[in-house]
């Protein structure tokens, strides 16, 4: 549970810079519903989607019920209404030709099924200049582990801050890695009865975990999980040099693409991403279930003291991919793997069907198709 000279600290944060921003503590009342917002739309060209959901918190989970039926559109200037596509999971899409200009304002607003309406605050887009440089140095200690230390490649890149306007930034990233083991069984077999396969508990395989290879190409999806924000406040036109973007683990000797995204948020929006940065420092990973749901900049328009966390972020985006070939790491130390442990194939029989290959799953976290900017 969050303490309570951790809540004030927050709280006072919130009260003397953005009052629109503020913790609401989920241990409080555990069962209590919170409105949760995702939802961030940008100026690159590509599907863009906003996401609501119900969350509470109990035995230190959180649980997510998707709001279905709602009525969601995006205001331009204050005049446009861009209405969005329902999907499942409490999903609402843009449309594929939708993106944001620097210089327009951008609020969500949307109506549950039983009439209640939400409103964001007005979010303007600022511009963001390039990235110049991205590179990267190999470190033998370079990430703490259970049993002390792994080796990894630290990411960094170099930009302009520009001298004529304030700016806030976030850095993200996405990296790929080539993947050879497509299914892990614990207890069991992998059977291809059905597509994709699943994995079958046997009495006597219970004691054995079993991997199986991929049937073709297959890419293993990471993402960053920290979050790395900064503004420019007191270095404002000033070289921003040396920016540590991402630690990735030392998977594999062969080379990983990653793409590095540098973003412009307003200063709520900054605001609201530091606080968040701060509780996950202090309390783990953005991973781990949260002791206090942050409050941000959507409303209930007949309730306005009804907590709603997340936040509906407008940013502009510049994205670069760079060929992480890690010749640096040759001879220092030996990779750790994507397993993290060393493969345990199931062992060939007579039965030519075993063991089966597993197919590479389209999805967030992997996908079949070589990335652009791969290099076999």
């Amino acid at each position: 549970m969050l303490k309570s000279k951790n809540l004030a600290y927050l709280i006072s944060i919130c009260v003397m810079f953005y009052a629109c921003v503020e913790p609401y503590d989920l241990n409080v009342q555990q069962e209590r519903k919170i409105l949760t917002i995702d939802a961030t739309i940008t100026d690159l060209a590509e599907e863009q989607s906003v996401k609501i959901i119900e969350s509470y918190s109990a035995a230190n989970t959180v649980y997510a019920i998707p709001v279905a039926s709602a009525k969601v559109e995006i205001i331009v200037d204050n005049t446009e209404r861009i209405p969005l596509t329902e999907r499942s999971g409490g999903v609402y899409v843009l449309p594929l030709s939708f993106h944001t200009q620097v210089g327009r304002s951008y609020k969500l607003a949307f109506q549950r099924a039983d009439g209640t309406r939400y409103e964001s605050e007005v979010e303007k887009l600022g511009g963001i200049p390039a990235i110049t440089n991205v590179y990267d140095e190999f470190k033998i200690d370079g990430i703490e582990a259970s049993l002390g230390t792994e080796p990894a490649h630290y990411v960094y890149l170099d930009t302009q801050d520009p001298a004529t306007e304030k700016n806030n930034y976030m850095w993200t990233w996405k990296l790929w890695e080539k993947q050879s083991i497509c299914a892990t069984c614990i207890g069991g077999r992998f059977f291809l009865n059905n597509y994709p396969g699943q994995c079958k508990i046997e009495a006597n395989y219970s004691d054995v975990t079993y991997d199986y290879n991929c049937n073709g190409n297959c890419w293993q999806i990471f993402y960053n999980q920290d979050l790395n924000v900064f503004s420019d406040i007191y270095s404002n036109g000033k070289p921003i040099q040396g920016r540590l973007i991402a630690k990735i683990p030392y998977y594999a000797a062969h080379g990983a693409l990653i793409e590095v995204k540098q973003q412009s948020v307003s200063p709520n929006a900054y605001q609201y991403m530091k606080l968040l940065a701060n509780q996950v420092q202090n309390n783990g990973s953005l991973v781990d279930t949260p002791p206090a749901a942050i409050i941000g900049n959507v409303k209930n328009m007949t309730k306005p003291d009804e907590p709603v966390a997340g936040f509906f972020m407008v940013t502009s985006v510049r994205a670069v991919r760079y060929w992480l070939g890690r010749e640096n790491a040759s001879g220092q130390a030996r990779p750790i793997g994507l397993l993290g442990r060393p493969v345990s194939f199931e062992p060939s029989t007579s039965d030519v069907t075993r063991p089966p290959l597993a197919p590479c799953v389209e999805g967030k976290y992997r996908t079949p198709s070589k990335p652009d900017g791969w290099i076999d």
